[in-house]
């Protein structure tokens, strides 16, 4: 295999203005051979942004094609189990946006299809391969101390916005807030035990049901402790995320993926800024690629896939009972 040749699940606007530019300025590991959507003429659309061969509303055909060795999955969060399973069974590998599965039995079902299947599985977790983060754990690799991180994920989102559907896109935690629940993850050595959130329904609409704003706060292993502010009720005129590292008189700032600011380090302060904001989602699919063509492991496979998601459910558990939640590593580390 000396590229590699994909199917493109789901048509909308992040498989348009994220993963089409990667895919298109990357033509010696790509090749679009078909888009589907449940919308034809957005299939259509994607399938002449990428210069596809066919597009199609049935997914059956992209995961019955012989020419396709895997497919990138970007549908409602809803479909992201179901379509998972289908392309491992059918023996293709799987790049999923988050979050993996709106529940834990659906988040096994799909490991357990991977692991019977042998594919190559990536959950889009971009955050902690960005730039900018890949930075700060090399600047910090050699400092063995507990570390406190704190991330704010913040903005407006319309209370009619599928993500807080309950059914279609199981609520800011579960879709979005996942992200950052694995970034605190892969910026900390150790393995989570904890979980505890506080927050609820910030948005004033009385259809939306689970939680849309929360300070959630992790607990790890060696004592080190991350927490993240996740909320609807934001404003979008104020930088959408802030990482901020600490650990032994060392500390990194991280503004929106944009710009890092470190302070203590051997040359006292260190600042880096990149042209433009950059999440991770180019070197997630370069990984990828790299990971199927060259038979190596995956970015953000099974294991970290089950562990951020376990969190976001677990997050909301907390939530709703008040206290703080146990995590062990038996419930994700399961290939």
């Amino acid at each position: 295999m000396s590229l590699l040749k994909i199917g493109m699940i789901g048509c909308g606007g992040f498989a348009k203005t994220i993963y089409s530019p990667i895919i298109k300025n990357a033509p010696q590991l790509f090749k679009v051979i078909a888009t589907c959507d449940v919308v034809q003429p957005a299939a259509d659309n994607l399938k002449n942004i990428t210069g596809a061969e066919y597009a199609t509303t049935d997914a059956e055909k992209v995961l019955d094609d012989k020419n396709i060795d895997a497919v990138f999955i970007t549908t409602r969060h809803d479909t992201h189990a179901d379509l998972s399973v289908k392309a491992a069974e059918a023996g293709k590998h799987v790049v999923c946006e988050k979050p993996m599965a709106l529940n834990y039995a659906d988040c096994l079902r799909i490991a357990e299809a991977v692991k019977k299947s042998g594919i190559k599985y990536t959950v889009g977790y971009n955050r902690g391969l960005a730039p900018l983060v890949r930075k700060a754990k090399e600047m910090l690799s050699t400092e063995n101390s507990k570390r406190i991180i704190y991330h704010r994920l913040q903005n407006t989102t319309k209370p009619n916005h599928w993500l807080h559907d309950k059914t279609f896109g199981g609520g800011r935690i579960i879709g979005e807030g996942v992200h950052i629940l694995d970034l605190l993850c892969e910026l900390i050595n150790a393995e989570p035990i904890t979980i505890y959130a506080a927050g609820g329904v910030f948005i004033t609409d009385e259809k939306v049901e689970v939680p849309d704003t929360a300070s959630v706060t992790l607990t790890f292993a060696d004592g080190s402790v991350g927490t993240t502010l996740i909320t609807s009720r934001g404003n979008d005129k104020m930088p959408k995320e802030v990482t901020e590292i600490y650990s032994n008189r060392k500390a990194v700032y991280i503004n929106d993926f944009t710009e890092l600011n470190a302070y203590g380090f051997a040359t006292e302060t260190i600042t880096e800024k990149l042209a433009k904001g950059d999440k991770g989602w180019e070197y997630e699919l370069h990984a990828f690629a790299d990971a199927v063509l060259n038979k190596k492991e995956p970015p953000n496979g099974v294991n970290k896939a089950i562990r951020g998601a376990l969190l976001s459910y677990r997050a909301n558990e907390s939530i709703a009972i008040g206290k703080p939640v146990a995590i062990h590593a038996e419930e994700y580390t399961i290939l």
